[in-house]
């Protein structure tokens, strides 16, 4: 028999919520009444206000006809009865925020609770449930600091469950406890089975505003760096659009060593010699993870196999998953499957032809 989701899981099937614990608050077990999700993805996006924009996504496996009927019953009841789902979600993640108040001392509250529900195939077929709102005052913000993490001091994970913080990109992480299982510049992540401790999860992260004043050494660098990013951001732009003579300053200090002008427009710039695509992009260093996927899709087409994605940009599976269901979730991208293979293409790419692939194959599923 397939697993039964329907009108009766109302907050139910979806419902792995915060729930306050004794040390703070902490994810409650999803309830019996229900099967339990097979992966439970929880991101928290951090402003430097300190408020936060979460989603709570839970994933259930649709491993046959049945299982695949009944989520779709339950998109059907959440599209007709959304506020029966969000107002069970927002009443316990209030309580939540209550006891996260009482142990922070910030005023809080969540607003703005929405679901929704959508399909997605990556090597196997999930039906995802995702629940998104705002926790205000969720961090610590003062003077050009974050302290990210009192309010969920005491969390546990479940083998299921995993926990991204992302912090804005002006920011740089000084204290991460305990050691995630995944870190970029701009955000931690932590798998379970894992039990925070009393002080635990914390992030510290600081944006250049915060940075001590020690005299002229500081400036220095600071000036330095900029500097450095001007000279690079003028190189860029010489190579992306050329730099005629018609545009370089009138007056000069110097005369210049030679007059040949007929010369010097006669050879072609060093850096387009190639005419590559590399001196139309700027340094993959440069870009975000999101960024280098679609720069990647701009570059072949607008579609790609997500292998290719892994291969071209030497990420692992994982990696390229998480960054391109990202990137689904933003409408950055759209995914589907050619017989076992998943593809993803940019919005609105033309999906009769290019990369050898037949779009419109027997065995293609759309998501």
């Amino acid at each position: 028999m397939g697993r039964t989701f329907g009108a009766v899981a109302v907050g139910i099937v979806v419902v792995a919520l915060l729930v306050p614990t004794a040390t703070g608050a902490g994810f409650g077990a999803l309830d019996q009444q229900s099967v339990d999700p097979d992966v439970v993805v929880m991101t928290a996006d951090v402003a430097a206000d300190g408020n936060a924009d979460w989603a709570v996504a839970y994933r259930v496996r649709l491993a046959d006809d049945n299982e695949t009927a009944a989520f779709e019953d339950l998109q059907a009841d959440i599209r007709a009865n959304s506020s029966a789902y969000t107002d069970r979600f927002a009443g316990r993640m209030e309580r939540t925020a209550r006891a996260a108040e009482n142990a922070t001392g910030r005023e809080m509250a969540i607003e703005n609770v929405t679901v929704s529900t959508r399909t997605e195939t990556l090597g196997q077929t999930y039906g995802v449930v995702t629940y998104r709102f705002t926790w205000t005052n969720f961090a610590a913000a003062s003077g050009g600091r974050l302290e990210i993490g009192d309010s969920l001091s005491g969390l546990f994970l479940d083998g299921e469950t995993s926990l991204t913080v992302r912090w804005p990109s002006a920011y740089q992480a000084e204290r991460v406890t305990p050691s995630p299982d995944e870190r970029t510049n701009t955000s931690v992540t932590w798998r379970g089975q894992q039990e925070f401790g009393a002080d635990e999860p914390r992030v510290v992260v600081t944006s250049g505003s915060a940075a001590s004043d020690d005299g002229g050494s500081s400036t220095l660098l600071v000036g330095g760096a900029l500097a450095l990013l001007a000279l690079v951001a003028a190189a860029y732009a010489v190579r992306r659009y050329g730099l005629s003579r018609d545009d370089e300053p009138a007056d000069r200090s110097e005369p210049t060593k030679s007059t040949d002008t007929t010369a010097d427009a006669a050879s072609p710039p060093p850096d387009d010699a190639d005419g590559g695509a590399d001196a139309e992009a700027p340094p993959p260093d440069l870009l975000s993870n999101e960024e280098q996927v679609v720069q990647l899709l701009e570059a072949n087409g607008g579609r790609l196999k997500q292998q290719q994605v892994a291969s071209e940009l030497d990420w692992t599976d994982a990696k390229t998953s998480q960054v391109i269901s990202g990137l689904r979730d933003d409408e950055a991208v759209e995914t589907f499957r050619i017989g076992r293979e998943n593809v993803v293409t940019l919005p609105d790419t033309d999906l009769t032809g290019g990369n050898g692939d037949a779009a419109d194959s027997d065995d293609e599923e759309s998501t």
